[in-house]
């Protein structure tokens, strides 16, 4: 990435973190995929590199960076698998929030062993009923003495097959708008009565444990557990999704330029007609849209990421970075597809894989459909017209 995009640190970080995916998560991936084995060992080695809390404060096990350096690392885990990028993030998510709006005593119990990786996170927001439409949840919480008794079910959990530590979204005051009570809560697994449905087999995002459904049978939890104030929940989810569409904006980017790589370096070397298939425009020009394509998705995650370490509101700029790069994975995974041809379809290059996770992108995170709604919203609101 050329200086004026990136300082010469954060060339030299990223050049640090291609390192050592390429060196040392590289040759692992296969196993996510093929066997559906979630990367635990993978996860610890990224720890132990500040690769999961990067922009965290290193008291609490963090790499002390910011999110422009969340987004490097992003790209560079997407690059080789994009189901551990989200292995990655969802870490971090649940980190943020902890660190923002937890107490002292949370983040020192909590923020370190997750951002070794010694202990597995995963989030508990959607449900059978209640997808984008977050505050419909019915999961309830409710209050007895000095703890909380949480009841309901969660679904497409990602680690949630095999998580230590749950962030459970549940209602604490049915009487108001729902995005007015709601709590979120730190649920140990270990407590009980939290039982675990069948995984999902899903397309894509393979290894990543996805559970088909959570379900939280009177689970006992003390006041200590809630984060934040109680019934704030929504407002804690709202600021913290701005930060997680940039990072997995900046994953997304990765697969899409693994592919491009792999389709330039094809379609220089293979023949056809007695040519380099790169002499056919029908393929020179798709390359040329892809390459085009992951630099546009590259500076608007670099400008929402920029936009937020200085502190500024960025949920138009984040869910316009994350829109733009999940469609630009899919399309550029999708045309090296059609440049490879046949060999393409097979898993005998990592297309095949990259393609069926460049699907889930476009559902996974928010919908293109939710991005668009935060989107025009955002755009309306600037111009002073809502």
């Amino acid at each position: 990435m050329e200086p004026v995009f990136y300082s010469e640190d954060e060339q030299k970080y990223q050049k640090e973190a291609r390192g050592f995916f390429e060196r040392e998560v590289a040759p692992h991936v296969l196993s996510m995929d093929k066997e559906n084995k979630f990367p635990f060992e993978i996860l610890r080695k990224m720890g132990e590199r500040d690769y999961i809390g990067v922009r965290f404060p290193s008291k609490y096990g963090g790499g002390g960076r910011d999110l422009l350096h969340e987004t490097i690392v992003a790209e560079e885990t997407g690059a080789v698998t994009y189901a551990l990028n989200c292995a990655r993030s969802v870490p971090h998510s649940l980190g943020y929030i902890v660190w923002k709006f937890g107490s002292e005593e949370q983040r020192r119990k909590y923020l370190p062993p997750i951002f070794r990786a010694e202990k597995i996170v995963s989030f508990c927001i959607s449900e059978p009923e209640a997808g984008s439409d977050a505050v419909r949840m019915k999961t309830r919480a409710v209050k007895e003495g000095d703890r909380y008794t949480i009841r309901g079910e969660k679904r497409f959990m990602a680690c949630g097959g095999v998580a230590d530590i749950f962030l459970v979204y549940a209602v604490t005051n049915p009487d108001v708008h729902p995005s007015q009570g709601i709590s979120a809560f730190v649920v140990e697994k270990d407590r009980g009565n939290i039982h675990s449905a069948e995984e999902f087999n899903t397309m894509g995002y393979r290894g990543l444990r996805i559970v088909s459904e959570l379900v939280f049978n009177r689970v006992k939890v003390p006041r200590e557990n809630l984060v934040g104030e109680e019934n704030k929940g929504f407002d804690i989810l709202l600021d913290m999704v701005d930060q997680e569409r940039v990072v997995v904006a900046g994953g997304y980017i990765g697969p899409a330029r693994t592919c491009l790589e792999i389709a330039l370096k094809y379609s220089a070397e293979r023949m056809a007609f007695h040519r380099p298939l790169r002499e056919f425009e029908g393929i020179s020009f798709k390359i040329a849209d892809m390459a085009t394509m992951i630099e546009a998705a590259r500076l608007l995650a670099i400008r929402a990421a920029r936009m937020i370490d200085r502190g500024l509101k960025a949920s138009k700029e984040a869910a316009m970075a994350k829109r733009f790069s999940a469609e630009t994975n899919f399309k550029v995974t999708s045309d090296a597809m059609q440049i490879l041809g046949g060999i393409g379809y097979t898993d005998k290059y990592p297309v095949e894989r990259h393609f069926r996770d460049a699907r889930g992108c476009l559902i996974a995170g928010g919908t293109m459909e939710v991005m668009q709604l935060v989107i025009q919203r955002e755009t309306y609101r600037e111009a002073g017209l809502l």
